[in-house]
């Protein structure tokens, strides 16, 4: 088993809110995750944003970027290019996806066609969620397992 976490889902990693207890257990637990690239500068935008609210210190926000670092050596990390992202065009069409959504749900089924194993499609958006179940895809919301 596979768990692609969209950035909703990898942002728990680092910021306490309803999911992160579930998301922990993904990483302390050794499970397969994999991410789009495009995860990387949604989360770091994500996290500056909520420092520069004043929601987290400049010291917790140091903290996370190495902790970014450090967990997106373990991630499976699929391009924003070629392959993963070929069918965006039509999860659009289909589903009236936003541009980043589209490039989450594509990168996961074009990773679970070309391993041929399963992967759960794990988010907090509950559109895109919608879309990957409607695409045939395992979803999993970690706000709704702790």
């Amino acid at each position: 088993m596979i768990y692609y976490l969209d950035s909703s889902a990898l942002v728990k990693r680092y910021i306490a809110e309803l999911g992160s207890v579930e998301i922990a257990r993904f990483f302390a637990g050794g499970e397969h995750l994999a991410v789009s690239w495009l995860a990387l500068p949604e989360t770091l935008a994500a996290m500056t944003r909520r420092a520069k609210g004043g929601g987290i210190g400049a010291e917790e926000l140091q903290r996370i970027k190495t902790q970014l670092a450090e967990d997106w050596r373990s991630l499976l990390v699929l391009a924003v290019s070629g392959e993963p992202v070929a069918g965006v065009e039509a999860l659009i069409a289909r589903h009236a996806l936003r541009g980043a959504d589209s490039i989450h749900l594509a990168s996961a089924l074009w990773l679970q066609r070309s391993l041929q194993t399963p992967v759960t499609f794990v988010a907090a958006d509950l559109e895109l969620l919608a879309a990957a179940r409607d695409e045939r895809l395992s979803i999993l919301n970690p706000a709704d397992n702790g």
